[in-house]
C-alpha cells in the first residue's frame, strides 16, 4: 500500500489542522493510500523529522499548515537530498497559503482530492544563501518593511490572521527606509528603499497578489521594489492595490524579472523567508526551476 507522510502543524493558522486532518483520514484511506500522522511540536520540528527520512520510505507528503509549515517540509526533503524524488501535497490550513492561492485552491478538502491524484507540476524554489545558513524559499524572501512587519505581526498573533493587515499598516504609516547594496542578474548598485522581495510565488502573505505575472513555474522570480520616493499616502496606496495586483502599474512600483539577487544590508539585519525571520547581514538567491514535485 502506497504511504502517505501527513505533516500536521497543530498552531498554523486558526489551529484546526489537526481537525481538519482527522475529517479526511478516512478520504486518504478510501482512496488506496496508508497515512502515517506526524504532528510537529516545536519551530523546525517538521524540517528536522523530514532531514533524516530514507529514499522509498514514503511515496507522497501532504502538508497541512500554512506557507511556514510548507518551507519547513521543502527544506527538509532538501537536506535529505529528496527533493526531486518525492511529490508534496499542499493542504491549506494556515495563515497564509502562497502556494494554494496561486493554484486557485483554499478549500481543505478540495486540497486533498486533488493531491490524491498523479497530476504533478514541477514547481520552481529560491535557493537562498545566508551568511550562516543555506534555505530554500518557496514564495518569497523579503527585506526592509516586509521584515519588520513580520516581526510586528508576531507581536500580534492574538489577532489572528489579520495581524498581518495591522502590522503592515502601522509600518506604512512609519514610512520608514533602508540602505543596500543590491545585485539584479550581476549587475549592482545602492539604494535606499521601503523593501525589496524576491517572489517564486504570485501570492504572499494573507493573499497579496505580490508579483501577478509571475509564479512558480516560470523558472524566474519577480523583484518587487518600492524606493524612497514615496508618499506616506503612496505607500497606503501599494498596500491596497496589492490584493489585486493593481500595484504594478503604480510609478513608484518597480518590477523586474530576474533569475539571481544578491542583498547586502550593510550590516545586520532581518530577513523574511516565508514569514520566517532570519537574521543575517546580505543574502544571495538563485532560482532553481522546476525542483518541486507540486500534486495539484
Amino acid at each position: 500500500m502506497n504511504s502517505i507522510l501527513c505533516i500536521v502543524n497543530p498552531v498554523s493558522g486558526l489551529k484546526k489542522s489537526l481537525k481538519s486532518y482527522h475529517n479526511i483520514e478516512s478520504k486518504i484511506k478510501e482512496a488506496g493510500f496508508s497515512p502515517e500522522l506526524f504532528v510537529t511540536e516545536y519551530s523546525g520540528h517538521a524540517m528536522d523529522f523530514l532531514s533524516k527520512i530514507k529514499p522509498n520510505q514514503f511515496n507522497r507528503v501532504f502538508i497541512f499548515g500554512g506557507d511556514g509549515t510548507v518551507n519547513e517540509v521543502i527544506n527538509g526533503l532538501y537536506r535529505a537530498d529528496l527533493l526531486n524524488d518525492i511529490p508534496i501535497g499542499v493542504i491549506p490550513t494556515g495563515s497564509g497559503n502562497s502556494v494554494m492561492h496561486d493554484i486557485d485552491c483554499l478549500d481543505y478538502v478540495d486540497a486533498v482530492g486533488r493531491a490524491l491524484q498523479d497530476n504533478i507540476q514541477l514547481m520552481d524554489v529560491n535557493k537562498v544563501i545566508f551568511d550562516n545558513e543555506v534555505r530554500l524559499s518557496v514564495s518569497i524572501i523579503g527585506w526592509g518593511m516586509f521584515s519588520y512587519a513580520n516581526l510586528l505581526a508576531e507581536q500580534l498573533r492574538f489577532l489572528g490572521t489579520i495581524r498581518y493587515d495591522v502590522a503592515s499598516i502601522i509600518k506604512l504609516m512609519q514610512r520608514s527606509f533602508y540602505d543596500a547594496q543590491i545585485t539584479i542578474d550581476g549587475k549592482t548598485f545602492d539604494i535606499e528603499c521601503a523593501f525589496i522581495v524576491g517572489c517564486n510565488s504570485i501570492h504572499t502573505g494573507k493573499g497579496m497578489k505580490a508579483a501577478p505575472n509571475g509564479g512558480f513555474f516560470d523558472n524566474v522570480m519577480d523583484i518587487f521594489i518600492v524606493k524612497n520616493d514615496v508618499s506616506r499616502m503612496q505607500l497606503m496606496n501599494i498596500f491596497l492595490k496589492v490584493f489585486k495586483g493593481e500595484h504594478i502599474d503604480l510609478p513608484y512600483v518597480h518590477m523586474q524579472k530576474a533569475t539571481s539577487l544578491k542583498i547586502d544590508a550593510l550590516g545586520d539585519s532581518l530577513f523574511n523567508l516565508d514569514g520566517d525571520l532570519i537574521e543575517s547581514s546580505k543574502v544571495s538567491v538563485e532560482v532553481i526551476p522546476k525542483a518541486i514535485k507540486l500534486l495539484v
